[in-house]
């Protein structure tokens, strides 16, 4: 794939808003309950979780198209000139055989809405399906098959089942593809928000203003107070403390910053919101002038 060096920010990928937020809607909070029942039944969890998937991978996507990486900065020093540079990187690929099925243009193009109804069974890992007679069978450790006489009973077939799950060693199996952990919806969101607003080339006044609405619940009250006046002067015009409040920034925010780009690493693998480390062997610590860190 070529790669296209970009320094304008992402096109296919957005903020989520509030107003775009189909989850955080009055809508969808009127029957949260009934809608979490119904996807659990489906689904096996909450659709959300699932829509969190789709946004991440999307913007590996782009990330990995424009030649953008996942990036790592120095900490604060005292005395030096030029505080929190990058000083490693790391290249997104998208590993296509686990998400084998998937058209990437429509990943680029479609809404959620469309898009979900072609693509979610893909992000639905180890579902149990009916096997045809004289169909091909998958010889892999992770997959089982069974002959069941269905002229007994449900209540016999369903012990019959269980009998044999406890009786097979289920250890040491492959790496399986799908969620990992229980996601927290809006500490996600505000992830994700945070690396697209910065791939945008938007400063943390800027980031923190779009997103400040989703952060009441995430932050302490009182450093949730100490955001709000900072932003009170900017909107004033008083810019003396905006050193102190990037620092503020790096001090409360940054952990969501690092903490996506592991998602989006594992993401690319097919694994969602796993927040394990990214192998140190994938960090490079020089690259070329021409590559646009954000």
């Amino acid at each position: 794939m070529k790669k296209v060096f970009w320094n304008s920010g992402l096109g296919f990928n957005k903020i989520v808003t509030w107003k775009s937020d189909i989850y955080d809607d009055e809508e969808y909070k009127k029957r949260k309950g009934e809608k979490i029942r119904e996807d659990k039944k489906i689904l096996g969890r909450s659709e959300w979780v699932y829509f969190l998937w789709y946004l991440h991978l999307k913007l590996c996507l782009e990330m990995e198209e424009k030649g953008i990486h996942l990036q790592l900065r120095k900490r604060y020093r005292s005395g030096v000139k030029e505080q929190r540079k990058v000083n490693r990187i790391c290249k997104l690929k998208i590993n296509r055989k686990v998400y084998e099925g998937i058209d990437w243009e429509d990943l680029k193009t479609l809404s959620w809405r469309k898009w979900k109804k072609k693509y979610i069974n893909i992000f639905m890992t180890g579902e149990t399906k009916e096997v045809g007679h004289g169909d091909e069978l998958k010889c892999e450790p992770q997959n089982l098959y069974l002959e069941m006489d269905l002229r007994n009973t449900e209540t016999v077939l369903v012990n019959q089942l269980k009998k044999i799950l406890r009786s097979l060693n289920r250890k040491n199996l492959p790496s399986s593809k799908g969620v990992m952990g229980k996601p927290n919806y809006h500490s996600s969101i505000l992830g994700y928000n945070f690396i697209v607003g910065m791939i945008h080339g938007e400063d943390w006044g800027k980031i923190v203003g779009d997103n400040l609405y989703r952060m009441d619940g995430l932050m302490s009250g009182d450093n949730y107070e100490i955001m709000e006046e900072f932003l009170r002067n900017f909107m004033e015009g008083d810019y003396s403390f905006k050193g102190e409040f990037e620092g503020f920034c790096y001090s409360n925010l940054h952990r969501y910053i690092l903490d996506t780009q592991r998602v989006l690493y594992n993401v690319s693998q097919g694994r969602f919101y796993d927040k394990t480390e990214i192998p140190k062997g994938k960090w490079k610590g020089k690259w070329s002038p021409k590559l646009y860190t954000w």
